[in-house]
């Protein structure tokens, strides 16, 4: 009897060690396995590896919830981790190497934008950093450990499913609650003017569901039509007459890829001058600094807060709204002339496909687009199409416009495009500057001394035709060159090289308005520094020409406001302020904020006469 007794206690003790070892394995492999994850994706994102506690949390509750997620589908714990590894290690290294060529990181909407990413990629020269190394060394131990770590698979088939179906729901739970709710502040994430600065705090995976929350837009708080319209009744629209000898002026946009003067971030010397033309530019011309919301990248943005008058201020930061929210026919400086008799028409020297344009255009009020495939005799500098022959297909539809025919045409150049590691023999670098420190500057303002000779020439040209002609130039960001270079420009006036007003150097290009007939220039002499979104209003004010009352909301804007981008604002004192601090100027940033969310998505309740010309103007 006690043998008996003994014989099946052995069998138990022999089973419980049997499954413990089961457990072991499994518990061993879903510990180990996500800190690896955790570990090279923060390795991808050159991101810190111990932080604020919450926000390593939320890494590893996503990295988890990922797990669990296909673990639902599959049912098999291995293949789960497989594909979670897998997929977190191609997300890491495409955001690597996105950072890498543009300065920002990879965010969810990127997948729209990935024709544009093919067509400049072969301009990209792929360089291998130790944290690369690195995150692949852990990525290949994932794997190995995912090889050799061997264990059964939960033989209970119904307990399986009601696993697989309690974790399915715990992890929908979570989901509704971290978009639809408040719930992500408990995690306290950081909210970073640098994109690449919030990514090292926060962590790519957190950072990357963080982003995605931003492509649902929620109605502002306080948001009221009637308030609106009680807002819109106080707006007042000097409307503009002329007389019969007044000629409306063509005017020609161009917004210039990466065009800026890096020295506005900090002195450096060069062996020869790089922008001499623009800087000689006086008489019947217009210019400042032009503060932007994009950096290094998303030359959409920009176009879209110069031709619409919006800010990325109120939208989710790094969105693109090209690609996602110009749905149906917006306003636009397009439409605006349009309605005052102007042919409207777009030119870019690159694909028409790249983020929508071609579908963009003509919801914004462009009659017309031209792309590389239209424009005539481009010639290239580098993998891109040159300023000058852009600008002699400007030149050309001037020369071939109707009689009489008052044109708007806004321009997008190639010509300075990143990245600026370009090594054909066909271009040579001209510019040097800091002894040849830096060889992306270098390269970069040879570039832009290109584009100054090449804007001489659009000058002259419009200098000697008698019709009046406003041409309006700016640029869509500065660009991305050596990040030790812009440290050690800001660290020559700034103690923190990340406070805001050091930060916000690196978002300044200039700009220029500028005219072949007499301006009353001196009448803006005051207006050194303006935001994109402001410049519309300004181009129209300088043309004469009649504005909406959303411009007239703008104008008186600006004079207490005078920069507002999507990383935050300045008052007319100069202090620069972030969104969520409460200030004198809060009721106008709110008023400002309604009037563009009726402007752009409420689409029921949409305040028309705000955004078209007054009805006594027409």
């Amino acid at each position: 009897m006690k043998e008996n007794i003994k014989k099946v206690f052995n069998f138990i003790k022999d089973k419980i060690k049997s499954i413990d070892i089961q457990i072991y394995k499994k518990m061993f492999i879903l510990v180990v396995i996500p800190i690896l994850i955790y570990l090279y994706t923060q390795m991808f994102c050159d991101g810190k590896l111990v932080f604020e506690h919450r926000r390593v949390l939320l890494n590893f509750l996503f990295i988890y919830f990922i797990i669990g997620f296909f673990y639902s589908i599959t049912g098999k714990i291995k293949v789960s981790l497989y594909i979670t590894t897998i997929a977190t290690c191609l997300v890491g290294i495409i955001n690597h190497f996105i950072t890498a060529f543009r300065g920002t990181p990879l965010v969810p909407w990127d997948i729209f934008s990935l024709n544009v990413a093919l067509t400049v990629l072969p301009t990209f020269k792929f360089t291998v950093t130790k944290k690369l190394i690195i995150g692949l060394l852990l990525f290949a131990l994932s794997i190995f450990l995912l090889i050799i770590v061997k264990f059964d698979s939960f033989k209970n088939k119904k307990f399986k499913v009601i696993y697989r179906i309690i974790v399915l729901i715990f992890i929908i739970i979570f989901i509704i609650c971290f978009y639809l709710t408040n719930m992500i502040k408990w995690f306290d994430l950081d909210e970073n003017w640098d994109p690449k600065e919030e990514y090292h705090n926060n962590g790519l995976v957190a950072s990357l569901f963080k982003q995605s929350r931003n492509l649902i837009i929620h109605k502002p708080d306080g948001y009221d039509v009637n308030s609106l319209s009680k807002l819109a009744e106080t707006i007042e629209v000097p409307i503009v007459e002329h007389d019969d000898d007044f000629e409306y002026p063509n005017i020609i946009a161009i917004m210039n890829e990466s065009f800026a003067d890096l020295k506005v971030v900090g002195n450096f010397k060069t062996n020869t001058k790089y922008l001499s033309y623009f800087n000689s530019l006086k008489g019947n011309v217009i210019k400042g600094n032009l503060h932007m919301s994009a950096f290094g990248a998303t030359t959409p943005n920009s176009e879209w807060e110069f031709l619409t008058s919006n800010s990325m201020a109120f939208i989710p930061k790094r969105a693109i709204p090209y690609q996602q929210y110009i749905l149906r026919k917006s306003y636009s400086l397009a439409s605006i002339l349009k309605e005052q008799g102007y042919s409207t028409s777009a030119f870019h020297c690159y694909y028409p496909q790249g983020y929508n344009r071609n579908i963009t255009y003509p919801r914004l009020g462009f009659e017309s687009f031209s792309s590389m495939y239209e424009l005539k005799n481009l010639s290239r500098i580098r993998e891109y199409p040159d300023d000058l022959s852009t600008y002699k297909n400007i030149v050309s539809l001037y020369e071939n416009k109707k009689e009489g025919e008052k044109i708007f045409n806004f321009t997008l150049t190639m010509q300075n495009h990143g990245s600026y590691t370009y090594d054909g023999e066909d271009f040579v670098t001209t510019v040097t500057a800091m002894d040849g420190k830096y060889p992306k500057l270098d390269q970069y303002l040879s570039l832009i001394k290109i584009a100054d000779e090449s804007l001489k020439y659009l000058i002259d040209y419009f200098s000697n035709q008698e019709e009046h002609t406003i041409i309006v130039m700016f640029g869509d960001h500065q660009p991305y060159v050596e990040d030790e270079f812009y440290d050690e420009m800001l660290s020559q006036n700034y103690e923190d090289i990340s406070s805001k007003e050091a930060v916000e150097r690196k978002y300044i290009t200039p700009f220029m308005i500028w005219a072949n007939y007499d301006i009353d220039a001196k009448k803006y002499k005051n207006i050194s520094d303006l935001s994109v979104n402001y410049l519309t209003s300004l181009v129209l004010d300088v043309a004469n020409l009649q504005k909406t009352p959303y411009l007239e909301f703008l104008d008186k804007l600006r004079e207490e406001i005078p920069i507002i981008t999507g990383n935050g604002y300045m008052d007319k004192t100069g202090i620069y302020h972030d969104f969520y601090e409460e200030t004198d100027y809060t009721d106008l940033i709110e008023d400002y904020h309604y009037l563009q969310f009726n402007n752009m998505f409420d689409n029921k309740n949409k305040l028309t006469s705000l955004f078209q010309l007054p009805v006594e103007a027409k």
